[in-house]
């Protein structure tokens, strides 16, 4: 009996060891898939923000990816191994087991960066130490009960071959039924059902393993994907204002002075924003005024011409104020450039970033426009909502890109720029240089 249990329990612990390992390395292989597509997701999400330098927009959705799909961390990178965004989960870095990967971002066969995503796989190691200690209880309860059982068995026996040795030793007349040879068949019937038992409870624990590891995939699965978050596509008009000599600022102010100027200037680009009903994000090195998205406006490109030109305007009185004070100032490169544009479609994801390859645009345009002109790029002139109402200088050819046509604002439609001079005048009277 000894013996049996002995075997018993070897066979069992190798039994579950070797299911242990299969299916461990099954789920391990499942995951890397999960965490690989979540990878070149992020990288497809990421591609226009990178072409566009918005830093923040980058950064803001890689808080995001943490938060909505439980990733450990997120990092992208520039070409050069720069961080370019960076965000983790609280207690990350306490986490040894997990899984990497990384991927590529390219556009037409140049490198834009990398992107490199990390998963813990304490989840996948919770689940196999949970169904681990429920087998381990199964097993010692079938190997309490088959010892018990074969305790019983064992006494049964021992009882009829002792009444069988009685009877040899004290000869009677008796028969075969008497004799109790009739009664070992049962015993070997017994012995057929336990190990049956013990075969179908094997069974049942393999079965009860993989419930618990495709219940667990499927959490995973389900936390690496958000059915409810989708991208919606609108035509918008960017307004880009781009700072100058913010490189040298540095040098001549300190950098609680640089802030505060920065401040009172953006302070007047959000006036300019909100009057005209335009969304504003913060770039790297400025701003855009996003009219259309995430709100539909169906004269998008005449409201950011009304407040290119209204900001401009207001710019040049301030400037003013604080060049007679003797302050320090800051000028601007103003251009509007139609496209379009990217946005999530809820009211929480949409209001946190919009993206797509016309702000990158816009930016570019901004970069060649001079202090004082106001630059239209060949999409916005043909808006229809401009008709009639903007009378603009050009085209001209700019940089060294064939077909790269530009416009200037020259002037607005006389009701539209009477009411711009009353606004800029109102606003002027309201505030004094700090």
């Amino acid at each position: 009996m000894c013996l049996f249990t002995v075997l018993l329990c070897i066979s069992s612990w190798l039994i579950w060891n070797q299911l242990d390992i299969h299916v461990r390395s099954d789920l391990i292989h499942q995951y890397k898939s999960i965490v690989k597509t979540t990878t070149e997701q992020a990288a497809q999400t990421a591609k226009p923000l990178i072409q566009a330098n918005d830093r923040l927009s980058l950064q803001v959705y890689a808080k995001e990816s943490i938060e909505k799909r439980q990733l450990d961390s997120i990092t992208f990178y520039s070409p050069s191994q720069e961080i370019l965004a960076y965000a983790n989960r609280k207690n990350a870095a306490h986490i040894s087991q997990r899984v990497t990967s990384s991927t590529q971002i390219t556009s037409d066969d140049v490198t834009l960066g990398s992107v490199t995503v990390v998963l813990s796989t304490e989840p996948i190691e919770s689940v196999l130490n949970q169904t681990t200690n429920q087998i381990i209880l199964i097993s010692l309860a079938v190997w309490i009960l088959g010892i018990i059982l074969l305790r019983s068995l064992f006494h049964v026996y021992d009882v009829k071959v002792s009444s069988l040795a009685q009877r040899i030793k004290n000869p009677q007349k008796s028969t075969p039924e008497a004799s109790g040879f009739l009664e070992l068949k049962p015993l070997e019937v017994e012995l057929h059902e336990f190990e049956q038992k013990i075969l179908d409870q094997q069974e049942l624990s393999s079965n009860l393993n993989q419930l618990l590891n495709n219940q667990a995939l499927q959490q995973v699965s389900k936390e690496s994907e958000n059915p409810e978050l989708s991208v919606q596509t609108r035509t918008s008009s960017i307004l880009y204002v781009k700072a100058m000599g913010l490189d040298t600022m540095s040098l001549t102010l300190s950098k609680k002075e640089s802030a505060r100027l920065i401040s009172e200037y953006v302070n007047l680009l959000q006036q300019a924003a909100k009057l005209y009903n335009g969304f504003v994000q913060v770039q790297a090195n400025g701003l855009t005024v996003i009219f259309g998205a995430p709100q539909t406006m169906n004269d998008h490109c005449l409201h950011a011409v009304c407040a290119a030109s209204f900001l401009y305007r207001l710019l040049n009185n301030y400037n003013q104020q604080r060049h007679t004070q003797s302050k320090p100032l800051l000028k601007f490169q103003i251009a509007i450039h139609s496209g379009d544009v990217h946005c999530f479609n809820t009211p929480e994801q949409a209001s946190m970033a919009i993206f797509g390859d016309a702000i990158f645009e816009a930016a570019q345009l901004a970069s060649m426009a001079r202090p004082g002109q106001i630059l239209l790029s060949e999409e916005a002139r043909k808006q229809p909502d401009l008709e009639n109402k903007v009378v603009c200088k050009g085209p001209y050819n700019l940089g060294n890109q064939q077909g790269l046509l530009v416009y200037q604002v020259s002037s607005l439609e006389e009701n539209y720029d009477q009411l711009i001079e009353r606004q800029v005048k109102h606003i002027s009277s309201l505030r004094q240089p700090a």
